[in-house]
């Protein structure tokens, strides 16, 4: 009823303006005077024609002030009118929309008082509108409540009604305002000076005022992007103009969010141009001073967010050709690459449009591939300075490798990254599908993502998570199952990838990747699955414990998938992630048992002692690695700073990943075996169940749990349930998870050696 917004609108704004204008108005009228009075003068006191031509220029120039202070006067005056016009406006929405909704409360009420007369009267209730009529049968008692009721719509229409009138009030004064500013002549004198005084643009004032008011013409729009471009290329070619550069901020800050007027404007920039601009700014931040960096940064944030806004409007040939342009002007210097990954260093809060993310990475694959290297700018380039607003710090992205922040982007369009790596036209359909990935085995598999080069892998590592998100079907699932075996297969030969080499950032995204497809690692990578040599098959599909039906899974190799868990396990942040992610799989993988039987009890225990196995080993050998890498580096006798990895957990009686999930997974037990037992928790008084509240040992859980299913008789109704005693049972699942733990750390170990 009520969801236009007529009261929009920035009043206080409007106020500046209007006194920018009055005191421009004030100050071309004192300069009327003073030149009309100085030719006067001049003229009196000398002869010839150059004195009468001297007096005439001096009337002329004068004459020019006039208009320049009229013209200003005359748009403050109509932004006066204007903004004194919303205010009237906003009060008069404020007590309509308070009117309606105080209305609305009474009527309810009244409603309410009226329908509970009614039961108690021995009728019944009947459910109805606040705003209808009431269906009750009559009742003469609440009489009054119907009165209420009435009185109480009466002024909700009258509030609404009210408010369309403000809604009518405002369109009249936009189009009334627009056509008043339209009105004002556009000056043809100029006045001698700089800055703001220089030029009273009429046509830029009127362009930015119907901007406020919603109604920004194509016309409009080339004078702001015109506008934008003078001011881009003043503080490009004069670095210290102070305030040149707060006007390109305030422009950015104002329309950033307007998609249409930045794609004009960045349309009429070009890429070369922003490239330049975000190098001289990230040049500029370097010894300026604290206050001098804040406006260089707050700048460069500006124009990136302005960016952002512009790319979502371009279409694939658009975004292509600035995308171009932006790289041709990145080859031209040293230094200038890292403006590009400026850009694209902030996805979360000005992410590119998915076309310029494809178009921008299209170019860098080209380059890097068929230059046979990477192209990237190393810290302390323009973009990095920006970007860490000057202080230089190798935390976070990394824009100084635009590769990376491009990829990271890229991984925010999932369909969009999937068919990135494997191209698109691939039938997916076919059983017979054989790959041939390029992307992924150089960026996965050659390219040095480490630290120092690049930024420990966060990039790369985002991009592959995002792949793993949702897909729409089956055949979008088996891309990225494939996808990931091409991935796990590249990143185990890439000589870069070393625990001590991954960043926080860069653990945390492989943990993300691992974390999505560990159902299926389980079963294929973990347990069992392919050769160590090259890629047999795409995928696989196969039953994964908690899923009723077979899904496709990448087809991978122990060896495959051993560094890459051991990088993902390097740093607190890799582990809590992959904590998360195999905590969510065990209570899945447990309620599957109980809940239908899609997994026999048995296959869920040596499920959960495989992946718990698998964590506790990869952060073993992360740490183990780190010890070794240190003992090489003190043979060679270089000391140089790594980041401390927890050896602790080596020496856990209880590793981590089995601590937390013996612990949750005990809990979940005392929960299902309740509900089976009672059908519901256990009320007060009633006896404790036999699971205990906590384990000292994995044998005790694996013991409990055999234990618990027989007694719900869940582990003799699966065919082929091991009948041994449940502490045996229990010793070959404890030995299973050391199993996993000994080859995690086997591997690990051999995998660095070797590199």
């Amino acid at each position: 009823m009520l969801e236009r917004s007529p009261e929009a609108g920035d009043v206080e704004a409007v106020d500046g303006l209007v006194a920018g204008y009055a005191a421009r108005a004030e100050r071309f009228g004192v300069r009327a005077v003073a030149v009309r009075a100085a030719g006067a003068g001049l003229a009196a006191a000398s002869a010839g024609d150059w004195a009468s031509a001297l007096g005439e220029r001096s009337v002329r120039l004068a004459a020019g002030f006039d208009d320049a202070a009229g013209g200003c006067r005359q748009v403050a005056a109509v932004l006066a009118g204007y903004g004194a016009a919303l205010r009237g406006v906003q009060r008069r929405v404020r007590v309509a929309r308070h009117g309606v909704a105080t209305a609305r409360s009474r009527a309810v009420a009244a409603r309410e008082r009226y329908a509970a007369a009614v039961v108690a009267g021995g009728g019944a209730g009947v459910p109805w509108s606040w705003t209808d009529v009431p269906a009750f049968p009559v009742v003469v008692g609440a009489a009054a409540e119907l009165a209420a009721w009435r009185e109480a719509v009466g002024d909700a229409v009258a509030g609404v009604r009210a408010f369309e009138g403000c809604c009518e009030e405002r369109e009249s004064l936009d189009r009334d305002t627009a056509a008043r500013l339209a009105g004002v002549e556009v000056m043809a004198a100029y006045a001698p000076g700089t800055g703001v005084d220089a030029v009273v643009d009429v046509p830029l004032v009127q362009a930015l005022a119907a901007a406020g008011s919603g109604r920004v013409t194509a016309a409009q729009r080339r004078v702001m992007a015109e506008w934008f471009v003078g001011t881009t290329e003043q503080v490009s070619n004069h670095p210290g103009d102070a305030q040149a550069l707060a006007a390109l901020s305030g422009f950015l800050d104002a329309w950033g969010d307007d998609a249409e007027v930045m794609a004009a404007v960045f349309g009429a920039v070009g890429g070369a141009r922003v490239v330049r601009l975000v190098t001289m700014l990230g040049e500029q931040m370097v010894g300026g001073g604290a206050d001098r960096d804040q406006a260089l940064a707050a700048a460069g944030r500006g124009l990136r967010s302005g960016l952002a806004s512009a790319s979502s409007t371009w279409s694939r040939s658009a975004a292509a050709a600035f995308a171009a342009d932006m790289v041709r002007a990145a080859s031209s210097a040293n230094g200038t690459l890292s403006a590009i990954g400026f850009v694209f260093a902030d996805p979360q809060d000005a992410r590119m449009s998915e076309a310029f993310t494809v178009a921008m990475a299209d170019l860098l694959d080209a380059i890097e591939r068929g230059n046979g290297g990477p192209w990237r700018d190393g810290p302390g380039s323009p973009g990095h300075a920006l970007d860490t607003d000057g202080l230089l710090s190798l935390d976070g992205g990394g824009a100084y490798d635009a590769a990376a922040r491009v990829f990271e982007t890229l991984g925010a369009y999932p369909q969009a990254a999937r068919d990135w790596l494997t191209g698109e036209g691939v039938d997916w359909s076919s059983s017979q599908v054989r790959l041939t990935t390029p992307r992924i085995a150089y960026w996965f598999g050659q390219r040095d993502w480490s630290l120092g080069a690049s930024d420990g892998f966060a990039g790369i590592g985002a991009l592959w998570a995002g792949v793993q998100l949702p897909a729409a079907d089956t055949l979008e699932n088996r891309q990225t199952a494939a996808i990931n075996t091409h991935v796990f297969h590249a990143l185990a030969h890439n000589e870069s990838l070393l625990p001590t080499e991954v960043s926080s950032a860069g653990a945390s995204q492989f943990a993300s990747a691992l974390s999505h497809q560990l159902a299926g690692l389980v079963e294929i990578g973990l347990k069992s699955g392919a050769s160590t040599g090259e890629i047999a098959d795409p995928w696989r599909m196969t039953q994964v414990a908690g899923l009723g039906q077979e899904t496709p899974t990448a087809y991978v190799s122990r060896t495959w998938v051993v560094p890459v868990l051991n990088a993902a396990a390097s740093d607190l942040s890799g582990r809590l992630e992959l904590q998360t992610g195999v905590l969510a799989y065990q209570e899945r993988t447990l309620e599957a048992v109980v809940e239908g039987g899609a997994v026999s009890p048995g296959a869920a225990l040596n499920a959960l002692a495989t992946a718990w196995g698998a964590v506790d080993g990869a952060s073993v050998s992360a740490a183990e690695v780190d010890r070794y890498l240190r003992d090489q580096q003190m043979r060679a006798g270089v000391e140089a700073g790594r980041k401390l990895v927890d050896t602790g957990v080596a020496l856990s009686h209880i590793r981590p990943m089995a601590s937390v999930g013996v612990d949750l997974g005990l809990d979940l037990m005392q929960r299902y075996v309740e509900s089976q037992v009672t059908g519901g928790p256990l009320p007060a008084g009633t006896a404790e169940s036999l699971v205990p509240d906590g384990a000292a040992s994995l044998n005790e859980f694996f013991e409990v749990s055999v234990l618990e299913y027989r007694r719900l008789g869940l582990w003799d109704q699966a065919g082929g349930a091991d009948t041994s005693d449940a502490s045996t049972i229990a010793d070959n699942l404890v030995g299973d998870y050391e199993d996993v733990v000994d080859a995690m750390r086997a591997r690990g170990t051999d995998h660095v050696r070797g590199s």
